[in-house]
């Protein structure tokens, strides 16, 4: 019950971070380490969907008895290999490089031997679970103890990388890495305890049927962390945006006030508008070129403000924008040399907003003449 429950977790997990990795490849360039990533999420996904018993009795039915085993064992083994190139790939490490690329040869081996093992167990064996009988038979054995020792040595080569930047990581990055490192442990750790259980009971030197219950605890706990490591990632970057899609969206609306006075009197500052397909992540592109339009508002308006204007009061600063406005209009453009103003703390977008919002809710509060208005006063 609790594999099947951890099992289901896994595929949705891994279908969800398959759909995630497709999209950045597609927004961003893709090197090496990406597209190995992208490989072993989507080799786990369907190494899970596999798992099914109608996945498995239709490939046993239309391959050859014991295929669906035979998949399961090979997808797993060609995700964990991308994992090997995740993490061992360094991009200023030629070494490492190569040493990355080397691991199709046990890879391959590893995949050819889980073959040939399975075609060399009797066919009624095949899909029987793991217990001191089935060991017995030569290519039942043979085929998880490839399974196994594959399993072993490339998660700890993933262990061993992963290890490096531990180190070097600070932060949620930390945290995530370490959580993991843990679980990639963990599960192959239950390899080896399966593995012993099924050497040792194949060569009748002793057998503890408890190994395998203690395999199989260990190896759900650490497929659990694998998940709660490889998806945190992923999680907190869908939960920033949304943060800041719902702030940016909420900033957008309270710049209105000013944008709509400064942009009555310089219609001309107003970006033009996009055409075509919907562009991902609009509301942050929206933000930004209404920041831009003001801006480039207030900079043609800047010669009608006092020079000392950043360090008046905000109310003052609301009215001296409208009067701003109002000789800009009478004098039908600018006059003097331009400058910047109420410029941000800091070089990112939302220190670069944060005087203009005060300003814009000071307006806001106390109502902003229309269009209409605003041309009598110019005239």
């Amino acid at each position: 019950m609790v594999v099947g429950v951890v099992n289901a977790a896994a595929m949705v997990v891994f279908a969800v971070a398959l759909c995630w990795r497709i999209d950045r490849i597609r927004r961003e360039r893709a090197g090496l380490q990406a597209l190995a990533m992208t490989v072993a999420v989507a080799t786990m996904t369907l190494a899970f969907v596999v798992t099914n018993p109608h996945v498995r009795d239709w490939l046993d039915t239309t391959a050859f008895t014991g295929a669906g085993r035979v998949l399961f064992y090979c997808l797993l083994a060609i995700g964990v290999a991308a994992l090997v190139v995740v993490f061992f790939f360094g991009a200023a490490e030629e070494g490492r490089q190569r040493r990355a690329g080397m691991e199709a040869i046990p890879l391959v081996i590893a995949m050819i031997g889980l073959n040939v093992a399975m075609l060399a167990t009797p066919t009624p064996v095949r899909t029987r679970n793991v217990s001191e009988w089935t060991v017995q038979h030569v290519g039942f054995a043979l085929f998880f103890v490839i399974a196994g020792i594959y399993l072993i040595y490339a998660l700890g080569a993933c262990v061993l990388s992963i290890g490096r930047y531990v180190g070097l990581a600070d932060g949620y990055l930390r945290h995530s890495l370490i959580t993991l490192l843990t679980g990639l442990a963990l599960v192959g750790v239950g390899s080896l305890i399966q593995t012993v259980f099924v050497v040792s009971a194949g060569l009748d030197l002793f057998s503890l049927p408890v190994l395998l219950k203690i395999a199989g605890v260990v190896s759900s706990i650490g497929a659990v962390l694998f998940l709660l490591g490889i998806s945190y990632p992923m999680l907190r970057a869908r939960w920033l945006k949304l943060r800041y899609d719902i702030r940016h969206r909420r900033h957008y609306r309270e710049l209105k006030p000013l944008w709509e006075l400064t942009t009555s009197a310089l219609p001309e500052v107003v970006l033009p508008a996009r055409t075509g397909a919907r562009v991902a992540g609009s509301i942050n592109l929206m933000y930004q070129r209404r920041i831009i339009e003001v801006r480039d508002a207030l900079t043609q308006l800047s010669p009608y403000l006092p020079d000392d204007f950043d360090g008046r009061p905000i109310s003052d600063q609301a009215g001296l924008m409208r009067e701003a406005v109002d000789a800009y209009r009478v004098a039908g453009g600018s006059s003097g040399a331009v400058r910047e103003v109420l410029g941000g703390a800091a070089d990112d977008l939302d220190a670069d907003a944060e005087p203009l919002l005060r300003l814009s809710r000071e307006l806001g509060r106390r109502g902003l003449p229309g269009p209409a208005r605003l041309r009598h006063n110019a005239a």
